[in-house]
């Protein structure tokens, strides 16, 4: 690959609600675009990665964001941590969970060791606010997706279902202890 080889990761703040409301927009486009078509698509992106409500999930105090960039500053991913306020889906035990709402690394970054890195920080970050377990929800025919999560230490507890428009998915829930 010709550009940028290295990356780093930083805590995002609320001054980071425009650029992560576009790089979410693009790279939920990038992996769910060819299989979830418009007009929903639009509409699913007008709902989930507006400016004004990324800025709001950005001021929560109980929530975190990393962003990546690469050495030249372009957007390459980003994670979404935030605590489990409600009772978790059935499945997931703890008494101080996590979730991983959202996770995305560009595929151009794929296999170059993003994605581990971008974890590890979700994994200090939710140990740092004394979460025993982490957990996401991941699309079921995401298959790679749920292959990386089960490399780094999550396992299958459950499964539950994303609204997407009118079309009701499947997804596998995931959960990695942290207190071991």
């Amino acid at each position: 690959m010709t550009g940028p080889t290295t990356f780093s990761i930083a805590a995002a703040t609320v001054a980071d609600a425009t650029r992560l409301a576009a790089l979410g927009a693009r790279l939920f486009t990038q992996a769910y675009g060819p299989t979830h078509p418009e007009p929903e698509l639009g509409r699913y992106l007008a709902r989930s990665f507006g400016v004004e409500r990324m800025a709001a999930e950005l001021h929560d105090a109980g929530t975190e964001f990393f962003l990546v960039q690469d050495e030249a500053g372009a957007d390459i991913g980003y994670a979404y941590l935030r605590e489990s306020r409600e009772r978790p889906p059935s499945g997931v035990a703890g008494q101080r969970p996590f979730e991983i709402a959202r996770f995305y690394v560009d595929e151009a970054w794929h296999g170059r060791g993003v994605a581990p890195a971008l974890m590890a920080a979700c994994v200090t970050a939710a140990r740092a606010r004394q979460a025993d377990v982490l957990w996401l929800a991941a699309w079921e025919p995401a298959l790679r997706a749920q292959a990386f999560y089960r490399r780094m230490g999550f396992e299958m507890v459950g499964t539950t279902t994303f609204l997407f428009g009118d079309v009701l998915e499947d997804d596998v829930l995931m959960a990695r202890r942290l207190d071991r």
